[in-house]
């Protein structure tokens, strides 16, 4: 009996995972979105729905809080970090690829992006596959400051802070080349120029526990668990500008029109940066005065959220709980985990320096627009010197159609997990599916698939490996190790992208976890 329940259970995931698989083939454009940049998720491939259990849970699945593998009732950790960039140019060189990152992060210089007509025509190659018009990056960066969970009985709790910072960038093809696509029955030259730059500073209360009303519906040995994780939320200085321009040739025409549209909302150090420029007309000359290499940490919003979720988990033994030597609780090894949470529910209200700018569409007879001699990095206010440089182009920041400065809400990053993992003790088999429920720095509406396994050779060495799969993208490996004692833990993981074509790689993420205690 135990061996066909271990059968159906193992075939019961097969099934969810060949699911994950075959959805991940048939997404067209996958970025990242995971509410966590971790040491070992970023080495599973990116997920951790149902695999997380550490104080890192806090920020993604609170239910698995109670479901802790490490032995004793108290851990903390201090200083986990992650960092992930997906580069317009990348490198194969870890150290150029890391400048590249700063570059992206810090005060934009000309020098930075400038491109060669060879890399130009790189560019177009591998961002934008099968004359795609648009392609998506991201920058990302997230610390953990530290983190403490406790275990009572069948409940548990913790508290974690963490800051995290993104900027997603959105680049029209146009911008690299002179050539119209097919778009249905017209031509186009896309000019699309979006980015989103966010700072939040959060600090989590969590909860984990039993949900003993459901567990009575099911068989004795399974239960599901129920977490909530509360936050305090405070938003650092704010981006989003939306640039929807396009060159249209209708039918047979020989002849273009330019259409376009625009949306802004700022606050802080970008809005003092914008207000310069407009009086100016020099956007370099901006930038020099308002910002610098220092992260601003002054609070320009604050906010409420939560994380909710919930874990069903199935133990492939005979005996759902034990009771060491110690009468300290601990749980049965093997066991399958279906998890799922929804991340980031809630509002920051921002309420220092804000401006909102916005023309509606129109449409123009200009000249064409050249192609640009530079590649957009989303640097800090870049995106006021690369519309100034457009001269071709109307400037929508320099002549907006309405302004206002009044305090505005916007929604955190929502997004929605769902994982399995199968848990064989010295083996275990991960997958992950999440969702973003609105374009953010953090997030997009794009579905994002991640797998990953880890091997234990050694009960303290884990071996993780992982993979994010991508119809006509690079694949993204992630790989990494850690040490993990009775007392003590230490991982670290990375992310690269392997390029069947010319036989490349390129670091695309990496993260540490800092000294874990277990007592």
């Amino acid at each position: 009996m135990k061996i066909l329940k271990y059968s159906l259970n193992s075939l019961r995931l097969a099934g969810l995972m060949t699911v994950l698989l075959l959805s991940a083939m048939a997404l067209p454009h996958p970025t990242h979105g995971q509410p966590v940049l971790g040491a070992e998720n970023t080495a599973l491939g990116g997920g951790g729905t149902a695999y997380l259990s550490g104080y890192e849970a806090t920020f993604w699945n609170p239910a698995n809080l109670i479901l802790t593998s490490r032995p004793g009732t108290v851990h903390f950790g201090i200083g986990q970090t992650g960092i992930l960039y997906e580069p317009v140019l990348s490198s194969d060189v870890a150290g150029d690829q890391f400048f590249n990152f700063t570059d992206s992060f810090y005060p934009y210089k000309p020098s930075a992006a400038q491109i060669s007509l060879r890399q130009r025509n790189v560019i177009l190659d591998k961002n934008y596959p099968r004359n795609n018009l648009v392609s998506q990056h991201q920058t990302r960066a997230d610390i953990i400051l530290g983190g403490v969970t406790w275990q009572r009985g069948n409940k548990a709790y913790s508290i974690a802070a963490r800051a995290r910072f993104a900027s997603r960038i959105e680049v029209g093809r146009g911008w690299y080349s002179g050539d119209f696509m097919a778009d249905g029955d017209r031509n186009v030259r896309d000019f699309t120029l979006n980015q989103q730059i966010n700072q939040l500073y959060e600090l989590s209360f969590g909860y984990g526990q039993e949900f003993t009303f459901i567990n009575g519906l099911f068989s004795r040995l399974n239960e599901l668990y129920v977490g909530i994780a509360p936050k305090f939320v405070m938003s650092g200085p704010s981006f989003d500008a939306t640039y929807g321009g396009r060159y249209i040739r209708s039918g047979d025409e020989n002849s273009e029109r330019f259409s376009y549209d625009f949306s802004y909302q700022s606050t802080g150090q970008y809005s003092e940066l914008t207000n310069d420029y407009k009086t100016t007309s020099n956007p370099q000359e901006a930038i020099n005065r308002r910002l610098d290499r220092r992260i601003d940490l002054q609070p320009t919003g604050y906010g409420l959220g939560f994380d909710l979720g919930l874990t069903y988990y199935i133990p492939l033994g005979s005996d759902l709980s034990l009771v060491d030597d110690r009468n300290q609780f601990s749980r049965e090894n093997k066991s399958l985990r279906i998890a799922f949470s929804i991340n980031d529910i809630g509002m920051v209200r921002y309420f220092k320096n804000n401006l909102e700018l916005s023309s509606p569409e129109d449409t123009l007879q200009i000249d064409n627009q050249a192609a640009r001699g530079s590649m957009f990095i989303g640097a800090g206010g870049q995106y006021l010197s690369y519309l100034d440089g457009a001269s071709a182009l109307p400037n929508p920041i320099l002549q907006p159609k309405s302004k206002d400065t009044e305090n505005f809400s916007t929604p955190l990053p929502t997004s929605l997990n769902a994982g399995v993992l199968l848990d064989l003790s010295h083996f275990k088999l991960m997958g992950d599916l999440t969702l973003g429920l609105s374009n953010t720095a953090f997030t997009n509406t794009k579905l994002t698939v991640h797998a990953g396994l880890e091997a234990r050779p050694l009960a303290y060495l884990p071996i993780r490996f992982g993979t994010r799969i991508a119809s006509g993208l690079p694949t993204h490996i992630g790989m990494g190790t850690g040490i993990e004692t009775r007392y003590w833990d230490f991982n670290i993981g990375t992310q690269v992208i392997l390029r069947s074509r010319t036989f490349t790689s390129e670091f695309v993420g990496s993260a540490f976890a800092g000294i874990e205690l277990h007592l």
